[in-house]
């Protein structure tokens, strides 16, 4: 099984409201990922900066956050680049796993911002959320933890800074090679409700992504 842990880091303008003509609360700046093989142990890794368009003045609580570095992002590719990179990297059939529900649905903004994927509300996206999972696994699902309580409460070496996408997404595989199969397996979640008949059609929203993705990366 191909599993895909990955984390996003995003900009928002400094008031926190995007423009009427940009439509786009968070601008992707950095994916981290790793995968996984089917012991969940690491076997690869991305991480990759993305030099922003939309809101090019960093927010302040975002660069403190992230401790970025005076013009680090100047370095990075530009997103549709990046994301067909990141999607070819992923393989075909990723089981795509985050910490949360927000990153899927921020990833799909951001392409179809860039023309890069109008996905109907018909193709919902299967991912393993393991913030929901760890909540499960220590029999708490009323409350969200963050992903550093998580480490520490199971005792985790934390040998990467945190609040940076590879970081975030190493620690996210960490925390899922600890929870019992049986929770990994019965918990898939969809980004938006799911049909599951489309879904065994073909119609599901990885597959779509996938081929606008290598329509895309041929036009780069």
């Amino acid at each position: 099984m191909n599993y895909v842990v990955f984390d996003l880091e995003w900009n928002q303008p400094q008031d926190g409201k995007p423009t009427e003509s940009r439509k786009l609360a968070f601008e992707i700046i950095e994916i981290g990922a790793v995968k996984l093989n089917d012991r969940l142990a690491i076997v690869d890794k991305y991480d990759q900066l993305i030099r922003p368009q939309v809101y090019q003045e960093i927010n302040w609580r975002i660069k403190k956050m992230l401790d970025l570095k005076r013009g680090e992002l100047s370095t990075g590719r530009l997103f549709p680049r990046a994301a067909s990179e990141f999607l070819e990297w992923c393989g075909e059939d990723p089981v795509w796993c985050t910490w949360g529900s927000q990153d899927i649905a921020e990833l799909r903004r951001n392409m179809k911002f860039y023309g890069m994927s109008d996905i109907p509300d018909d193709a919902p996206v299967p991912y393993i959320n393991v913030q929901k999972l760890y909540g499960i696994y220590i029999g708490n699902t009323a409350q969200s933890k963050a992903l550093e309580s998580a480490v520490d409460e199971l005792k985790l070496p934390k040998n990467v800074p945190f609040h940076r996408a590879y970081a975030d997404a190493y620690y996210t595989a960490k925390v899922l090679a600890c929870l019992p199969e049986e929770i990994r397996n019965r918990n898939i979640c969809y980004d938006k409700p799911a049909p599951p008949k489309a879904l065994r059609q073909g119609k599901g929203g990885r597959r779509f992504i996938r081929r606008r993705v290598r329509k895309n990366k041929s036009e780069l």
